[in-house]
């Protein structure tokens, strides 16, 4: 870091590697930029209760976890875990009451299966591709 940029596998002040951040930053923004944007376009204060979350946001956010999870294959649910404190945040952002959180968690738990799903797979592919010669 002499010039003031960070270099891959450099570690922080606080001894985590720059580099391991990077997947948690991805998916934790993604999460939150998918739930805040259908919030906005549907201009309802929880995206959860548009159609548009479940027919495009869960694949979209697939796809980020399986893309995240070929990239970063050990233990890929971590990338779905940051996914959903991203969308937790912006669900909060965005002027949901915190009344119903603790059913809200088992709620986004549910929502989160085909994330953890799209993760295996993809950790499951990067390991295959690895071990073929």
């Amino acid at each position: 870091m002499a010039d003031g940029r960070w270099a891959p596998g450099e570690t922080s002040a606080t001894g985590t590697s720059v580099a391991s951040l990077n997947p948690f930053v991805v998916s934790a923004v993604t999460g939150f930029l998918v739930v805040g944007a259908i919030g906005v376009l549907s201009r309802r204060n929880e995206a959860i209760d548009d159609p548009a979350y479940y027919v495009v946001g869960i694949p979209i956010m697939c796809v980020a976890v399986l893309a995240l999870a070929y990239r970063h294959p050990h233990r890929p649910w971590r990338w779905t875990l940051s996914m959903a404190a991203g969308q937790a945040t912006a669900l909060a952002l965005g002027g949901s009451g915190l009344s119903l959180w603790p059913l809200a968690l088992v709620f986004m738990t549910v929502c989160s299966l085909p994330q953890f799903i799209a993760g295996w797979i993809g950790g499951r592919l990067r390991q295959r591709a690895a071990a073929s010669p």
